[in-house]
């Protein structure tokens, strides 16, 4: 029996990421600006690499909890969310915990875990924009939730 798969979706301010943990390590990642220019491109970029990875869980963020994404990125993770329900995957949607005090804080724990990613961490300047990765940091946050809470959120999910 193969290990569980995670296969975690984030979408932020023009752009969407992925991250896909096998048997808990970072198998792969990616971030695309083209996937979130609309719901029917993120619901084509989610669907392809569903097929490509066959993961057993798809995780997503909790948007029907509450979450202070705006409504582009809301429909973003819908049109994620409706093309996970269409595959043979556990959906999973967690709500986003505020752990650390800031998103930087937050990928600087995460690398503990995962140092293929320490490269990608960004530098930001007071008053800059958010920097691209930081969207493949929160995708990373969910599966890692998800991979931390095991069998016994996905039992909580079903």
């Amino acid at each position: 029996m193969r290990a569980l798969s995670y296969l975690a979706f984030a979408a932020g301010y023009r752009r969407i990421s992925f991250v896909f943990l096998e048997g808990g390590q970072l198998a792969t990642w990616h971030t695309s600006c083209v996937a979130a220019r609309d719901a029917a491109q993120a619901a084509e970029f989610a669907q392809d690499f569903i097929d490509l990875l066959d993961p057993n869980v798809i995780v997503i963020e909790d948007i029907e909890a509450g979450t202070r994404k705006g409504s582009k990125a809301r429909a973003l993770i819908d049109a994620i969310r409706k093309e996970a329900e269409q595959s043979r995957a556990h959906l999973v949607a967690v709500v986003r915990e505020k752990l650390f005090r800031t998103r930087y804080a937050e990928a600087l724990y995460l690398v503990k875990y995962y140092p293929e990613l320490a490269d990608k961490i960004p530098k930001r300047g007071h008053a800059e924009r958010e920097p691209h990765h930081m969207v493949l940091f929160e995708a990373l946050a969910l599966a890692h939730q998800a991979a931390q809470g095991g069998a016994m959120l996905l039992a909580a999910k079903m």
